[in-house]
């Protein structure tokens, strides 16, 4: 490929989010009629640099050039009519509209302000030509299938007269035939001139489809490589540094279960899951974006519904199709999203630890506020929750102490599982260590710990065996000694699952 103009730079770009750096002085060269993957562990910066390209964030610093002249975006609208647009994983489409509707949502063509249906259906049909694609423009979009939505929203990227496409996670839902045909559409775009980033967390497919990878790591750009040069290893090794290792952590023998799960199956987010959790020990859940690792957690504690599958707790087959029935069973879950799920804001730290345990602290109908109090109180000083008092609003609390009040509610009810999701997303360096001592103590006084997370340094500290899981499945079974940040990016990867024990 002949070295020209970039058709789109970004250059020295930061961003930051109250205060954390999500992007440090960060590149991307996006060459006329190549396609561009852009990788990186979970928290690199993709998304957020994709989202400064498409005008949905503002960076801090730095410079978006295109076809060598610096364009300021300020809004996803003028990202389109600069020729930018992005598919995203999640689809923007309405099922209750055709095919020639969603494609030209927010233009349809008109004539005297009535919209010319004829020319509308046309058009639509000219663009899905285009990509070589057969779906009639009338068709209902509820009807057709997820691989055909794909290509719908690549049809409404067309309509804009794009230039350049950035394609975030495009195949996560696809089966392998349907990933091989939207290959060849895109191939064929390619063809006609359109430039293509390209996000994948699927290593495998990037020789199938791209011409150079970018690699990011903690916000930061590491490297770029022709993909001849790029085999999935040297990626891997990329995308996780040189050098990093991880603490020891003292070996374990552990010997009662405490929560089994067998052949767990969901309509669509996880299939055929079985794994042990033993007292003591923090099991890892590692995987990458879309993995499926929520959905399974929601599903044991019985926040969403499986389609088949059996647990039981302490050797006894247990029956939990709701939060209640988990929490009667001794189950606790810190979910991945504090404010919206784990507390209600505009209550107190004293509201928040005792909704649990309502039920004992309620006597003849009436709450016993004096043994709330004492409830909070020692959550506050046992986990050291930086407040003015337990009557202080938890909107009001950092994110590492609103952390610890989820946390504080849930050991309210005495559980002897936990399931903890992200428990360190978004909260300070001093925040994680107080939260990493925290679970160690738990774990040794004989909770059994099950951890998700997407930090890969923090699963190798924390956790005594790690499950991956990719595409819904579990990968692989790692023991602490074993588990390396290369190896777990690896099978984070794969498509083919591993039996566990």
């Amino acid at each position: 490929m002949q070295k020209t103009t970039p058709i789109l730079e970004a250059r020295n770009i930061s961003k930051h989010f109250g205060g954390i750096a999500a992007l440090e002085n960060a590149h991307l060269e996006l060459r006329a009629g190549e396609v561009h993957a852009l990788v990186g562990a979970n928290g690199a910066g993709k998304s957020t640099l994709i989202k400064i390209i498409t005008g949905a964030h503002h960076p801090d610093c730095g410079e978006i050039m295109l076809e060598g002249k610096p364009v300021a975006i300020h809004s996803t609208w003028e990202a389109r009519n600069i020729g930018i647009s992005a598919v995203y994983q999640e689809f923007s489409l309405n099922n209750n509209l055709t095919v020639a509707e969603n494609i030209y949502m927010g233009k349809l063509p008109t004539r005297n302000g009535v919209v010319n249906w004829k020319k509308t259906y046309a058009k639509a049909a000219s663009v899905l030509e285009q990509m070589d694609c057969h779906i009639p423009p009338k068709t209902l979009v509820r009807d057709l299938s997820v691989a055909q939505k794909q290509l719908i929203e690549i049809a409404k990227a067309l309509s804009n007269q794009s230039k350049i496409l950035i394609m975030d996670e495009p195949t996560a839902a696809l089966t392998d035939n349907d990933i091989a045909h939207m290959f060849t559409v895109l191939k064929g775009l390619v063809k006609q001139g359109l430039s293509i980033i390209y996000v994948s967390h699927r290593l495998e497919e990037l020789p199938i489809i791209a011409d150079r990878v970018t690699v990011y790591r903690d916000g930061k750009y590491v490297i770029t490589l022709d993909i001849q040069d790029a085999p999935k290893p040297v990626i891997i090794q990329h995308m996780v540094g040189k050098g990093l290792e991880h603490a020891a952590k003292t070996q374990k023998a552990f010997d009662e279960v405490l929560l089994e799960v067998k052949n767990f199956c969901s309509e669509k987010s996880f299939k055929d899951i079985s794994f042990r959790l033993h007292k003591g020990e923090i099991l890892g859940l590692a995987g990458l974006a879309g993995a499926g690792r929520t959905e399974l957690a929601r599903a044991i504690f019985g926040a969403d519904p499986k389609a088949f599958g059996e647990t039981w707790i302490r050797g006894q087959k247990a029956d939990i199709r709701s939060p209640l029935d988990a929490k009667q069973f001794g189950i606790g879950f810190v979910t991945e999203d504090r404010k919206e799920e784990g507390l209600v804001l505009g209550l107190d730290i004293l509201s928040n630890v005792s909704m649990t345990i309502l039920n004992k602290l309620t006597k003849y109908g009436v709450f016993q506020n004096s043994a709330a109090r004492t409830v909070a109180e020692q959550s506050v000083k046992s986990l050291q929750i930086k407040t003015s008092g337990i009557t202080q609003a938890t909107k009001n609390l950092s994110g590492g102490n609103q952390q610890k009040v989820v946390v504080s509610k849930w050991l309210a009810t005495h559980p002897s599982i936990l399931i903890m999701d992200e428990p360190t997303r978004g909260i300070d360096v001093g925040s994680k260590g107080q939260i990493y001592s925290l679970l160690n103590e738990l774990a040794d006084s004989g909770l059994g710990i099950l951890m998700i997370s997407s930090e890969i340094p923090e699963i190798l500290e924390m956790c005594d065996r790690v499950l991956v899981m990719s595409g819904g499945e579990i990968t692989a079974e790692l023991p602490h000694h074993e588990a390396t940040q290369e190896k777990i990016l690896h099978y984070a990867t794969l498509k083919t699952a591993a039996p566990v024990q």
